[in-house]
C-alpha cells in the first residue's frame, strides 16, 4: 500500500535553510557531554541577581566559561578556511534565539534565529546577560538584525537553490574575504562557538548539528538543570543540581585531546564561579536551600 502524503508548504526561512544545510551522511563531527555540578553556579546566580537586580541564566555561564576557555587554548578559536585553519584574534559568541509563531500556533511557526556577542572574553558575565538580553529583545519586537535581514531575503530563494546559495555566499564571504552586506549578507554572522539553550524549552539532553557554511566548529547545547546523583570527591552519593551541556565539533580542527582540556576549563569556572565569571568575588553567599537550588 503506498503511503499517502502531502507536500508541505510555505515554512520557515529557517527550515529552508535547515534543507539546504545538510545533504547527506558522512561527515568529521564529533559528539560529546559535559554533566557540571551546578551547586556553586547557583549560589552565584543568587548573589549576582541580589547584587545587582540582574536575572541570570545558565546560557550565560555557559557562554563566559566557553569564552574562558578559548581565551586559555586559542588554538581551538578559529575556522577552516581553503582547507587551512585560520584563528581569531576574539571569542565572539552566537547565541541562538528562538522566536515563537503567533498566539494560535507558537510552536510550528517558530523560527530561529541569533545573535552575537563580540569579544566575550573581556565582558564579565553580567555584561554578556545585558547585551543578550537587549539584542534579543529587540529582534523579538520586531527590530532586524543583520542576521534576520539575511533570513528575510532567503524566504525569497528556491528550495533546490537553497544548498548552492548558502556554499557560495559562504565561499564569498569566508573564503575570498568579500563584503555581502550589501546583500544583506553579513560578515562573520555566527562568530567563534554557537550557544543554543534547549533548557528554556523543557529538554535536559540534546545534541545539535553544526552547519559548513556557518565556519564554526563548536556548538553547545545547554540543558535544563535537574537533580541528578552526584559521585562526590569522598566517594559519596548525593543529590545535586546538574546540567548537561551536548558538545558538537569538527573533527578536522579539535580532537580528544582539545575536548578534554575545554572539559576541564569547564569544571574550573563552575567549581569557582567566583572568582571566573565576575562582579561578586568578594561577596560571601548564604546558604540556600536544595528547593531554591532547583527552582533557581
Amino acid at each position: 500500500m503506498k503511503t499517502k502524503m502531502t507536500l508541505s508548504k510555505g515554512g520557515s526561512a529557517f527550515r529552508k535553510i535547515a534543507m539546504g544545510s545538510w545533504h547527506k551522511a558522512g561527515d568529521p563531527t564529533v559528539y560529546g557531554l559535559l554533566e557540571i555540578d551546578m551547586t556553586k553556579a547557583l549560589e552565584y546566580m543568587k548573589a549576582q541577581e541580589a547584587a545587582t537586580g540582574l536575572k541570570l541564566s545558565i546560557s550565560h555561564l555557559v557562554g563566559k566559561a566557553a569564552a574562558t576557555a578559548m581565551k586559555e587554548r586559542p588554538e581551538i578559536n578559529g575556522m577552516i578556511r581553503n582547507n587551512r585553519i585560520y584563528l581569531r584574534e576574539t571569542v565572539d559568541i552566537f547565541y541562538q534565539v528562538n522566536i515563537p509563531g503567533n498566539p494560535e500556533d507558537p510552536v510550528g511557526k517558530a523560527t530561529l534565529t541569533g545573535v552575537v556577542v563580540r569579544e566575550a572574553e573581556k565582558l564579565s558575565v553580567s555584561q554578556i546577560a545585558q547585551e543578550l538580553a537587549a539584542k534579543s529583545k529587540a529582534i523579538k519586537g520586531g527590530e532586524q538584525s543583520e542576521l534576520t535581514k539575511s533570513l528575510d531575503a532567503m524566504k525569497w530563494v528556491p528550495w533546490g537553490f537553497m544548498r548552492t546559495l548558502l556554499n557560495l555566499t559562504s565561499f564569498l564571504n569566508y573564503d575570498l574575504g568579500i563584503n555581502l552586506t550589501w546583500a544583506g549578507m553579513p560578515r562573520d554572522a555566527f562568530g567563534s562557538i554557537m550557544i543554543t539553550n534547549i533548557g528554556g524549552m523543557g529538554a535536559d539532553t540534546a545534541w545539535a548539528p553544526l552547519v559548513s557554511y556557518s565556519k564554526v566548529p563548536i556548538l553547545l547545547t545547554v540543558g535544563q538543570i535537574k537533580q541528578r546523583a552526584w559521585v562526590t570527591e569522598t566517594g559519596s552519593v548525593e543529590a545535586r543540581p546538574v546540567a548537561r551541556i551536548g558538545v558538537t565539533f569538527d573533527h578536522r580542527f579539535m580532537d580528544g585531546t582539545h575536548a578534554a582540556a575545554l572539559q576541564k576549563i569547564f569544571e574550573k569556572c563552575f567549581a569557582e564561579p567566583e572568582k571566573y565569571f565576575g562582579e561578586v568575588s568578594a561577596l560571601s553567599y548564604p546558604k540556600l536551600s536544595s528547593f531554591a537550588l532547583k527552582m533557581a
